[in-house]
C-alpha cells in the first residue's frame, strides 16, 4: 500500500460601443475567470447592493458556526481570557458578527513557554513490533488528548502530517516529544499507526484578554460607509448609458476584449472614477489604484462596482463625450 500523507490541521456586441463585449457565464468578483493571456482591456460590473450586504462585503466576518463564535460571544459577555498561539480573533479589525460591527482590542497577560512538533501519524510500512510501540490507551493524558484535538484518538489508519503543541511542562510529561522511543503506537482496536517528529519550533502560547466595543449595527455601519464612498454617474451620453446597462444586467458585466481598443464612450465614463474613493471598511483607506472596487449611484439605486482597466489601452481623448 502507498503512504498515504494529508495535512489535518482550512456576448452579444452594443450597438453603439461596438468595440465592447457582454461577458456571459457565471458570476466572478474579479477576472480570474479569464486566462491571463485573455484579460479584457477594460471591464466594468455593477451588483445592486442595499447597506446592510454592504457593510457584511467589507468587514471582517466570524460565521456563528465557528468554534471562534463562542469566543466572539464570551467577549460580548464581559470580555474574556484565552490562550492561544496567536490571537484568534483579529486586532484593530472591523468585524461583523450577530447584526452589529465591533472592534476588538487585546492584550498579552501572561506567556508560556512552548512547542509545537511537526509530526507524522503514518500508516506502518514494516512490522509493528512490541518493544518499539506503546498502546494508545497507556499514553499520559497530554499526548493523548493531542490526538483528541486533532480527531485522531479512535486510530482511524489515515496517514497524516499534521502539528502537535505542547507547554514546556506538558513536553515534560510526554512520551512521544521531543523525541520518542517509541515507532509505533497501536489501539485496542487493533489499529496501528507509525509515529514520527520530522520538525519543532518555539512557540510560546499567550493568554490573550479580549475587550470589545460596538462601532455601529451592519446598517448603520453600510449606511456611514455608503456617504462616505459613494458617487454619482449623471448626465450619461446614449453610449455610456448602454454601457452602464451592460454592466447591470450582465453576470460578468460589460468588458472589452483583450485585443480591443477601448471604444470613447467606456473610456469617458471609467474617467469618471479616477477621482473616486474606492470601496472599503471604514477602518481602511481603499486602493491607491483606478483597478478596485467602488459603490456607485445610478438611477436611484447602489451597486458595488468591480472595475478594471489596462490603462495602456487607454486612449487620449480626442472629442468630448
Amino acid at each position: 500500500m502507498d503512504r498515504r500523507r494529508f495535512l489535518a490541521t482550512a456576448g452579444s456586441l452594443l450597438p453603439t460601443a461596438a468595440a465592447g463585449c457582454l461577458s456571459g457565464g457565471a458570476a466572478s468578483g474579479n477576472d480570474a475567470a479569464y486566462g491571463v493571456a485573455e484579460l479584457p482591456a477594460a471591464r466594468i460590473a455593477m451588483t445592486p447592493v442595499e447597506d446592510v450586504a454592504l457593510a457584511e462585503r467589507v468587514t471582517y466576518s466570524v460565521d456563528e458556526s465557528e468554534d471562534r463564535a463562542e469566543l466572539l460571544d464570551r467577549i460580548l459577555d464581559g470580555g474574556a481570557t484565552v490562550e492561544r498561539t496567536r490571537p484568534p480573533l483579529p486586532e484593530g479589525r472591523h468585524i461583523n458578527y450577530r447584526d452589529a460591527v465591533y472592534v476588538l482590542d487585546h492584550e498579552v497577560v501572561e506567556t508560556t513557554p512552548g512547542t509545537t512538533y511537526s509530526v507524522r501519524v503514518d500508516i506502518p510500512q514494516e512490522t509493528v513490533t512490541d518493544s518499539r510501540s506503546v498502546g494508545f490507551s497507556a499514553l499520559p493524558a497530554v499526548d493523548r488528548e493531542r490526538f483528541a484535538a486533532k480527531g485522531l484518538a479512535d486510530g482511524d489508519p489515515v496517514g497524516v502530517g499534521t502539528a502537535f503543541h505542547y507547554t514546556d511542562a506538558e513536553t515534560e510529561a510526554s512520551v512521544l516529544v521531543p523525541e520518542s522511543e517509541y515507532e509505533a503506537i497501536v489501539w485496542e482496536s487493533g489499529s496501528k499507526a507509525e509515529w514520527a517528529v520530522d520538525d519543532s519550533y518555539d512557540a510560546p502560547l499567550y493568554a490573550y484578554e479580549y475587550a470589545v466595543e460596538e462601532v455601529a449595527t451592519v446598517a448603520e455601519y453600510g449606511r456611514r460607509m455608503r456617504e462616505a464612498v459613494a458617487f454619482e454617474l449623471t448626465d450619461l451620453t446614449s453610449a455610456q448609458r448602454e454601457v452602464v446597462e451592460a454592466a447591470i444586467s450582465t453576470e460578468r458585466g460589460y468588458s472589452v476584449g483583450p485585443d480591443e481598443t477601448v471604444p470613447d464612450a467606456v473610456r469617458s465614463l471609467i474617467e469618471r472614477f479616477r477621482d473616486q474613493k474606492q470601496a472599503h471598511a471604514l477602518d481602511g483607506t481603499g486602493e491607491d489604484d483606478l483597478n478596485g472596487r467602488y459603490l456607485v449611484g445610478y438611477d436611484g439605486a447602489v451597486y458595488w462596482t468591480r472595475l478594471s482597466i489596462r490603462e495602456a489601452r487607454l486612449p487620449t481623448a480626442t472629442a468630448a463625450e
